[in-house]
């Protein structure tokens, strides 16, 4: 149980890792095409790319608050009612096993 959990927080910050490096890419990108236009250009858009960073941080932190937040009430729900935890895994896994099983037919 704790694995699959350490590995949705492991995938959820590896894609908001990723996200942010595709912003600050596109950024640095933005950057260079406005240096060519001209000083004033890069200011104007250059504080605004840094507001919209800055609102992307708050952002992210926020998911990654979120994220652990519902882990967290997840492990509550699993230690306050284990059986009914056990019982929905064995019916999603028998739900896959017949939707698999009549993928092979």
């Amino acid at each position: 149980m704790a694995s699959k959990q350490n590995d949705l927080r492991s995938a959820a910050e590896r894609t908001l890792r990723e996200t942010r490096r595709d912003f600050d890419k596109r950024i640095d990108e933005i950057r260079a095409e406005l240096k060519e236009k001209g000083p004033e250009a890069v200011e104007r858009v250059e504080s605004a790319l840094n507001e919209l960073k800055a609102d992307l941080q708050s952002g992210f932190d926020e998911i990654h608050v979120s994220i652990d937040d519902e882990l967290e009430a997840g492990r509550r729900q699993v230690r306050e009612h284990p059986l009914l935890a056990v019982g929905v895994a064995v019916t999603a896994g028998v739900v896959i096993g017949m939707l698999l099983g009549k993928c092979r037919d």
